[in-house]
């Protein structure tokens, strides 16, 4: 990935929107639900879908760890902060969409999904101001098809990066944790694996109840 150029209009700092109301689930039967007619339930496995979520963020998550995929956490969460932010997330008229949220008051962590063409970044992440430095909990490159296919290119957990969202996006990550080590998944069952703990974290997170800040152009 090479850096985009910073993205400066349409800017929406958000706190929740009345605009969509998403049926609390619809079919209990179904993991989706029917809210988004452009991503149905019969969608393909690499396709995005609208996940039917419980109502409180105490409940057990629909599915399991390994079923809930990146692309159906990234668009239930954009769906849940507004049905137009997802539509703009989708827009092939978006050449770059940008949504950095809040920390989640259930993890801690804030999160970042970040478009540029065909090309989609996303993790969640702690920024240390003290040591000036973005430290990813789990991340994720993709790529996303004419057909509305995704797939992982690369995944890592415990990850730093300087607070400059551009080499974020040039993937100019170091390892600085001590103990904890930086890991790089680019075998398919490595990423997957990744994506799906990723997945839950963004899922379990709620993060449309807090605040996020979206750009696009």
């Amino acid at each position: 990935m090479t850096p985009p150029p910073t993205p400066s209009t349409n800017t929406n700092t958000n706190t929740k929107s009345e605009e969509n109301k998403p049926t609390s689930g619809g079919d209990k039967k179904s993991p989706y639900t029917t809210d988004v007619a452009t991503l149905p339930p019969s969608g393909a496995p690499s396709q995005a879908h609208i996940l039917n979520l419980p109502l409180s963020p105490t409940s057990p998550l629909p599915s399991s760890s390994s079923s809930i995929t990146l692309q159906d956490a990234i668009a239930t969460t954009l769906f849940h902060v507004s049905a137009s932010t997802l539509s703009q997330f989708l827009s092939p008229q978006t050449s770059v969409f940008k949504a950095v949220f809040g920390s989640s008051k259930y993890s801690g962590m804030q999160f970042v999904v970040w478009r540029r063409g065909c090309e989609v970044f996303t993790g969640t992440f702690e920024h240390h101001t003290s040591i000036k430095r973005f430290r990813f909990e789990h991340l994720a490159g993709c790529l996303v098809g004419y057909d509305g296919a995704w797939q992982l290119r690369v995944t890592a957990s415990n990850a730093y990066a300087a607070t400059r969202w551009g080499d974020v996006w040039a993937g100019k990550f170091a390892c600085e944790g001590g103990v904890a080590k930086m890991t790089v998944e680019v075998d398919e069952e490595g990423m997957a694996g990744r994506g799906a703990v990723l997945a839950c974290e963004i899922v379990a997170g709620r993060y449309w109840e807090g605040r996020v800040d979206v750009k696009c152009k």
